[in-house]
């Protein structure tokens, strides 16, 4: 998904609705067998709040493991219900990691507008503030992770939509983002401010 997709700013959401709209998507038949969605499976959970609410509301499905030190985005969800036959367990379940999901994505469109650039800011400006942009983006996904072990991926999205946000393409901005995650940061270690500065140094000097 690009950021066109999942932007918060363009995609009205209320939290206060959300468990109601669950609760009747985890109950809803899901095409492919008939059965009740929150009997079949995650993912048919997942399609049927993208159906509801635009694609971004299936990303929470790729950032969920709770696994300890998995690196995740979301990690904390109450008790797994699926395939148990309790709908209200599920919709308990499956609304806190939609929710969570959404909150992650208010929290980056909040850094990426502090990181805009302005109308009249010309290519050198703007490469600059791509460059400022990384700490603060690579500290968040860093609280976020914990830097476990996927860390990486989640670390190299949040970068690509930044940088989407900016005006670069979708597909430049993730070349570029996965270049400068792959050749600066590993798996299971926060980088030191050093790391990050080189981090931000590469994309900042990207096409200069």
């Amino acid at each position: 998904m690009t950021w066109r997709d999942v932007d918060p700013t363009t995609h009205p959401f209320d939290f206060d609705q959300a468990l109601d709209v669950v609760r009747d998507v985890v109950s809803s038949p899901d095409p492919e067998s008939g059965r009740p969605r929150g009997l079949r499976s995650d993912n048919a959970v997942a399609r049927g709040l993208a159906e509801r609410y635009g694609s971004w509301a299936f990303g929470w499905y790729h950032a969920v493991d709770e696994s300890p030190g998995s690196g995740a985005i979301i990690t904390d969800l109450p008790a797994s219900g699926l395939g148990s036959g309790e709908p209200e367990q599920q919709a308990q379940r499956y609304t806190s990691a939609l929710l969570q999901w959404r909150a992650w994505l208010e929290e980056l469109a909040s850094v990426f507008a502090r990181f805009a650039p302005g109308p009249d800011m010309d290519e050198e400006e703007t490469r600059r503030l791509r460059e400022h942009a990384v700490a603060p983006l690579v500290t968040l996904v860093v609280e976020r992770t914990g830097a476990g072990e996927t860390w990486l991926g989640a670390c190299a999205q949040t970068l690509t939509w930044y940088l989407e946000s900016t005006g670069m393409s979708p597909a430049e901005a993730e070349d570029l983002a996965d270049e400068v995650v792959d050749a600066e940061f590993d798996s299971w270690i926060a980088p030191d401010a050093e790391v990050v500065g080189r981090a931000g140094r590469a994309i900042g000097g990207h096409g200069a």
